[in-house]
């Protein structure tokens, strides 16, 4: 089964529409690690018509309206929580916004895969046996830098990832 996993949009709904048209026919279920920002941008990624699993991050406003437009499909863990925690394709998942958490619950290795958000870079990396993943940003900025903007596809019967680019088109041409 593969898993769409995503993190950080900040709005930028151009990416993430980008994101959804690579995602379309080829996974079953999206998780998303934080940081959608506005409403609006839950409208757009609920037109992925997957199961999708959400928790918030530190940049997300109006939670009501997220939860409204996000729809049936979306199964959202609160800020309470700190942490999602399912299973799909048979693979115990953990899902987070923050880097420090997720290295703890990866440390627990009570999970196949445990993967975060927050700081916009790519890492994967192996803790004992568990997969710890950043898929990096579908907004493609890191402060002040342009970056590579990108998501992850995760594999639960191999529990491997792979780090897939969303191209942006040349303004300039």
């Amino acid at each position: 089964m593969n898993v769409a996993v995503l993190s950080d949009v900040h709005d930028n709904i151009w990416n993430l529409q980008k994101a959804i048209k690579l995602i379309k026919g080829n996974v079953k279920a999206i998780i998303f690690c934080g940081d959608m920002c506005a409403p609006s941008t839950t409208a757009i990624l609920a037109k992925a018509n997957l199961p999708t699993y959400l928790c918030l991050g530190n940049v997300n406003e109006d939670h009501i309206a997220m939860y409204q437009k996000g729809g049936k499909k979306f199964t959202w863990f609160a800020l309470s929580q700190q942490y999602g925690d399912i299973k799909l394709g048979g693979r115990k998942i953990a899902f987070c916004h923050y880097p420090k958490l997720a290295e703890l619950l990866a440390k627990t290795e009570e999970h196949d895969a445990v993967f975060y958000g927050h700081n916009h870079l790519v890492s994967n990396t192996k803790v004992g046996k568990t997969i710890l993943v950043n898929p990096g940003c579908v907004c493609g900025f890191n402060g002040d830098k342009t970056i590579p903007p990108t998501f992850a596809n995760y594999n639960t019967e191999t529990n491997s990832v792979e780090i897939i680019k969303i191209e942006q088109p040349n303004k300039y041409k």
